[in-house]
């Protein structure tokens, strides 16, 4: 199995960038991520010291070129494991957060992680969370620093990018050029602060490649669920975005009109944000409906 190590990472999302690795479809492999810093902190000092120009922020692990595919095809990524460093870190910074003027930033915490459980302090600890921040490919056109969604993916922030769902990548280039970085140990919807737990981890995943067949925006399938994404600078219009991408699914998948799939949206769909931290950057937002099977 190939090793992307963090040796390997890039705050873009290029066409430009030459691959690290090239793989087959249907094989596995594994990505060495950094945290949304870089592994830059190593202390409680450094996390209330170090500010990052959004061009330096979120490396991604990659890219990995991807035998097979081309522009117009799919790049269905199953995310199969999620390993956590033994040690993340979370903080507030001046700027960032939707509260964050009633507070008093910088304030940062170092976070032990024991045995499925975030230590937030002697008293306080819970159940981590695994999910991937920023996966994607490279866009057709200009690159796309790795801190923005897009429909290239990028950093999505939404928490169903974990273990066991099976994540779709529209691919604009030849071998989509994947990359994969900004893990969290556990972050609420909306990434309300601005961060989570961020980790570094190892990412276990399998890629296939899906001819002749591509929808405009990411979506994803779990087990339990089908969940299409959206992004914009209004957290309303990332909703929105998600919204009609289900309606055109459920409608593909049930053969019923978009019509009806609005209706059972509106019986059954939920609407969660992905990220809405007011980071100068698009919200994110996705819509799930139960997988009909």
């Amino acid at each position: 199995m190939q090793r992307i190590t963090r040796d390997h990472t890039n705050c873009l999302f290029s066409r430009e960038l030459a691959p690290v690795a090239t793989v087959e479809s249907g094989e596995e492999l594994v990505f060495e991520t950094w945290d949304a810093a870089g592994g830059r902190l190593k202390t409680e000092a450094d996390a209330l010291s170090l500010f990052l120009k959004p061009e330096q922020a979120n490396p991604a692990s990659g890219p990995v070129f991807v035998r097979g595919a081309q522009t117009g095809d799919t790049l269905a990524v199953d995310i199969l494991s999620i390993k956590l460093a033994p040690r993340g870190h979370s903080r507030i910074k001046p700027g960032a957060g939707v509260i964050i003027s009633e507070l008093k930033p910088p304030v940062a915490r170092l976070i032990p992680i024991d045995n499925g459980e975030a230590i937030f302090s002697p008293t306080i600890r819970f159940p981590v969370r695994p999910m991937v921040g920023v996966i994607g490919v490279a866009p057709a056109g200009e690159a796309v620093a790795s801190y923005y969604p897009g429909p290239h993916g990028g950093n999505m922030d939404i928490n169903d990018v974990a273990a066991g769902a099976r994540l779709h990548l529209p691919v604009a280039v030849a071998g989509a050029l994947l990359a994969i970085g900004d893990v969290h140990a556990s972050m609420g919807d909306g990434e309300l602060t601005g961060g989570g737990i961020d980790i570094p981890a190892e990412v276990t995943v399998r890629v296939e490649v899906l001819k002749g067949w591509q929808r405009p925006r990411p979506w994803l399938e779990t087990p339990d669920l089908w969940v299409t994404i959206g992004n914009a600078p209004a957290l309303a219009d990332a909703i929105r975005q998600a919204t009609s991408d289900m309606a055109t699914l459920l409608a593909e998948k049930l053969a019923i009109s978009r019509e009806e799939a609005f209706i059972l949206i509106g019986a059954r769909g939920d609407a969660r944000p992905g990220q809405c931290a007011e980071l100068g950057m698009d919200a994110t937002a996705r819509v799930a409906f139960p997988r009909l099977r």
